[in-house]
This record gives C-alpha cells, structure tokens and sequence, in this order.
C-alpha cells in the first residue's frame, strides 16, 4: 500500500510536482499509482494498493520504489527511489504458508539489521523509506519520503 508522500521535491518552474509513484519487483511488471496533481506542499496523497504477483524462490527479492513528477510533453522526472530487500519476508511466508504484513513489530525482530531504521506511523503498519537520486553536481540526495 502506498499512503501518501512528504517533503517531496518540487520538480516543475511553477513550485510544484505531479506526483505518482511506480513500483515493481522486475521492471517489466511494474505497478503505478494514480497521479496527485500540482501538489504545492510536498505530501502527495495515495492510499493506492498496488497488488503483485510473484514467483518464489527468485533471483531477486528487492522491491523497487520510484517517485516522478509526471510531464506532458517530455519525460518524466524521478525524484527519486528506494530499493527494499523483502528476502526475509518472501522466505517466511513460504515456510509459514500463511499472509504476513511487514509491520513494525515483524520489521524490529527480523529486518532491522539489514534495512537501516524507518520511521514508522503510530498505528506501527506503515513507514516512511527516503526518495534519493543524484542532483546535478552527481552526488547523492534526499528529496522526501514516500509511506508504505
């Protein structure tokens, strides 16, 4: 599920972005959320499921997460992206045979060392993970958060 963003950068002349998120496990098969349009502030809202099927065992179990300022008549930009390895997750539910939800309490026992700290939503079923990319100069930035 991704919720909603915040301090997301603004990518148009005007100050804002038009916000929508693409996600997938193999690029073939990715999966995109609808578009918050002219958002001024930096919280895009969602609450978009995006559902997928995948096989396992796999090669690769990192989820990808993408942010984009949609543009009409060019590309589009990315703001920015996240990779999350989910190999834990994917292993428990074929040992268990049973749904999981990486939650708070679930990402503490068996992801933390792995994934670095999140910071969660009060409810504990819902994180924050960085947009990061390169700005101009090549180097590394933050340009907000997207909730998962």
């Amino acid at each position: 599920m991704v919720w909603d963003t915040k301090e997301i950068k603004m990518m148009d002349a005007e100050g804002t972005s038009d916000v929508f998120i693409r996600s997938f496990f193999d690029s073939n098969n990715a999966k995109e959320t609808d578009c918050h349009y002219r958002c001024q502030t930096g919280k895009a809202s969602f609450n978009y499921r995006l559902l997928f099927r995948e096989e396992f065992p796999r090669k690769d179990y990192r989820l990808n997460l993408q942010a984009y300022d949609r543009d009409f008549f060019k590309s589009n930009d990315i703001i920015g992206s996240c990779m999350l390895d989910l190999k834990q997750a994917f292993e428990d539910v074929s040992l268990t045979k049973r749904t999981l939800m990486v939650n708070k309490k679930y990402y503490e026992g068996y992801m933390q060392d792995k994934q670095g700290p999140k910071e969660w939503k009060e409810d504990g079923n819902s994180f924050f993970v960085p947009m990061n990319s390169k700005n101009e100069a090549g180097k590394m930035e933050q340009n907000g958060f997207v909730r998962i």
